[in-house]
Parts: structure tokens; sequence; C-alpha cells
């Protein structure tokens, strides 16, 4: 069945056209909405689509995003922001898959590559409700990190969206502003609402009122992936704040909601890893050496937490603690991750000069 393409905009006349160029092709609709651009990204947007209309922008996403899809007259609906793009592995991927989509799939969800390493690879991926039939009438919730709660039969599909943008201090800004407006006009702060309030808190570096945010969404009802993260995140908080035992309590919390995170595991490896009890710290790096990456999760996974993360940590304590044949074997399972690490690179530089003064002086 035919795609439409939905996006909302502004500002992006440096990176539309590399997300349209990737869909050319693939999609059989592209809807633009502009929420108030200055530069030349409409006149970019004409280029590969007459459907580009303006909106005014309410300060709520949700809002933008549904306009989008009302214009849409597909049977199904892909979304993108301006600075995602479609891989041509991807392309094809996606082409295969749209004979798939024959009104009875409701919804579709997808791999978000959302963050990279220097060398390319995935750093953090989670999954993205990111194709919906058009007629299920599913919407877009919240007014910022906006989202759609779809139902019915919903289907994974194997192929990534990349996301090529680098959302900094502004982004982080505006978003925290959003919610201290909606919180000022007495808007519902839904639990997935007041958890990414408060990690846009945490963003800005008000981390004493994150912290107490975080407490409140984990007092309440939420979405388990939203409260392993919460759990997470509040513990960094605290460790911030010097409250390192309250930190390990809130890291142990989250190992009782289900099948143990490599992300949560290197983090209490980290609060013992900072005082330097190295054998303490390496239980937890081990640990989270074991742990299984969830291969569909909708919750953010940090990809390096799975292998390269505790290999190097572990490297470190191995080091401390004079097992220095194991250190270096750490290190050199880090850079099966990543081949061309300089630290570990430089590590593996430091273990053969190691071992040539050892064999040199035969100690």
């Amino acid at each position: 069945m035919e795609l439409s393409l939905c996006m909302i905009v502004k500002n992006e006349e440096g990176n539309l056209a590399k997300c349209l160029e990737s869909v050319q092709g693939v999609v059989d609709e592209i809807v633009i909405v502009d929420t108030g651009s200055t530069d030349a990204t409409k006149e970019i947007a004409r280029r590969y689509t007459d459907k580009v209309y303006d909106y005014q922008w309410e300060d709520d996403f949700s809002k933008a995003r549904n306009v989008s899809m009302d214009y849409a007259t597909k049977p199904y609906v892909l979304w993108l922001d301006a600075d995602d793009v479609l891989e041509r592995s991807e392309r094809e991927k996606l082409l295969a898959f749209k004979k798939q989509l024959d009104g009875k799939i409701d919804a579709v969800m997808m791999p978000y590559h959302y963050a990279h390493n220097p060398d390319g690879t995935p750093s953090m991926v989670f999954d993205r409700e990111r194709i919906v039939r058009r007629e299920a009438g599913f919407r877009f919730a919240g007014v910022v990190h906006e989202a759609m709660a779809v139902g019915g039969h919903v289907t994974h599909a194997d192929i990534a969206i990349t996301h090529t943008g680098n959302h900094g201090a502004q982004s982080t800004k505006r978003n925290l502003a959003i919610y201290e407006l909606w919180r000022e006009r007495g808007g519902d702060f839904a639990p997935r609402d007041r958890y990414y309030y408060a990690r846009e808190l945490m963003a800005n570096g008000f981390v004493e009122r994150a912290e107490q945010v975080f407490a409140e969404f984990l007092a309440g009802d939420g979405w388990i992936e939203n409260r392993i993260d919460a759990f997470l995140q509040r513990g960094r908080c605290l460790v911030q704040l010097g409250k390192t035992q309250q930190a390990r309590e809130c890291y142990m919390q989250a190992l009782d909601l289900g099948v143990p995170r490599a992300e949560v595991l290197c983090a209490l490896g980290d609060t013992l890893f900072k005082e330097g009890a190295w054998e303490a710290a390496a239980f937890w790096y081990r640990a989270a050496m074991q742990a299984e990456k969830p291969e569909a999760s909708s919750g953010f996974i940090v990809q390096d937490a799975y292998g390269y993360i505790p290999a190097m940590q572990l490297c470190v304590c191995y080091d401390h603690l004079g097992r220095t044949q194991e250190a270096a074997e750490m290190n050199e399972r880090a850079l099966l991750y990543h081949p061309g690490d300089q630290a570990a690179l430089k590590n593996r530089e430091y273990f053969e000069n190691l071992r040539k003064k050892q064999e040199k002086t035969g100690v």
C-alpha cells in the first residue's frame, strides 16, 4: 500500500534536503508542515512536494504532528524529523516491507539509531512507532517528546531510521521552557510527561529539582522502560548531589524491574570505581558483561554498556589489582567492539611496554 511521509519543520535548511533525498522513491506522498521558518526551509521542501503548509506554533509538538497527519491522504503514514535519514540499505528494506502493508497491520515499530560513536556505529538505539495505518486514528500526545500509543496489530520491522542531528543546549532549553510554560498554565502532567520533564531538568543542570521530579514520577505508575531509566537517572542525580549510598539503592530498585540491564549494572560499578573499590566494582562490570541486550525495546538502550564500557572498566580495575594479564585481555575485548578506539589502543601500547619491561627485568 501507499505511504505518506509527514513532517514538521522549522529552520531546517541544513538538514531537510538530505532527509527528503533519502526517502525519495520510497514514499508516495510528502507532507511538510512548517512551524515558522525564517530560512530557506520551505523553498527546499517545495523541491520535493507541493504539500507544504504553514502552521502557527503553539508550544506543543503533538498538536503540530497531528496537523501534519491530518493532511495525509495515503493508507499509511511514516513520520520523520528533518535530521533523520533512511540509509541506502534501509531504503531497500522499506521498499520490500511496503508490500506487507495490506491494511491489516495497524502500526510498525522500527529501530531508531539516535546517537553514534566516533566510528559511526550506533551508541543509542530504541524502537519508535514509526509507521501507522491512517484510519486507525492514532494521535500524538505530549507537548514535548511526543509519542503515539499504538494498539491493534502492531509489528516490528528491522528497518533503522538514522538520526544525524546533535541536539545541544538550545534544544534542551527550548524543551524545558515548553514544560515550564505547560506547568504554569496548569497543564496535566501524565506520567510520561513527568519523566521527560525530569530528564530535561537534568539536561539543563537543575540536578536537585530533577532528582525530586524523578522521585515523584517513580512514586506513581509509569511504563516499565521509563521506570528503569528513571531509577538510573535519579541515581545519577544523587551521585552528583554527593548521595552515593542513596544512588546505589536507586540502581538496586531498577534491578528489581525484570532482567538486569547492563546500563544499571555499569552504574553500580561506577559508584565503587570512583571510590577505588576495584574488586567490588569489577563484580558489577562482570555482571554487565553477562547481561543480554534487549533485541527490541522502546526504552533507551546504550549499546556500549553491553560490551565496550564494562570491558574498559574491567581493564582498569584489574590493572589496579595487579591482574595485568586479565586487564590486557579485557582491553583486547574492548577493541573487538571498537577496533580504532584511541583509549584502548593506548592501553594496548601500555601493556605491551609493560610486558617488554617484565621480560627485560625478569619480574
